[in-house]
């Protein structure tokens, strides 16, 4: 998709009330379905928070109720994503990918110990 249509896609999308939005969702699931093929970016809790929203859609809960909830689930989104990416970052450092800052560089060679013999 161009970043033309895409931007004029989410122009449109955003000035629509929430049911309206669902509406649009679910014609785009059901165009993805017959033509599309399935989208593999989601990762494991944004799938998860799509399969919650889908659900409580299914049960009428309100469009406002249901706006709260997914705000929710963004920001715990978000907050999983900074921990994946700090633990990422901790196991690079750890494997000596990367040096922290100010940190003698680890191609000089230690001291060697000295050892003094006592005559006795």
């Amino acid at each position: 998709m161009n970043e033309i249509l895409r931007k004029e896609l989410w122009r449109k999308l955003e000035s629509l009330p929430d049911d309206k939005a669902y509406q649009v969702l679910d014609y785009i699931n059901y165009l993805q379905s017959q033509y599309g093929s399935a989208d593999s970016r989601a990762g494991g809790f944004q799938r998860f928070g799509e399969l919650f929203q889908d659900t409580m859609r299914k049960r009428k809960v309100p469009a406002a109720a249901l706006k709260e909830t997914m705000k929710v689930m963004g920001a715990a989104d978000r907050v999983l994503s900074a921990f994946r990416d700090a633990g990422r970052e901790f196991l690079v450092e750890l494997e000596g990918g990367r040096a922290e800052p100010g940190a003698p560089d680890r191609e000089e060679e230690p001291p060697r110990s000295r050892e003094i013999a006592l005559d006795e």
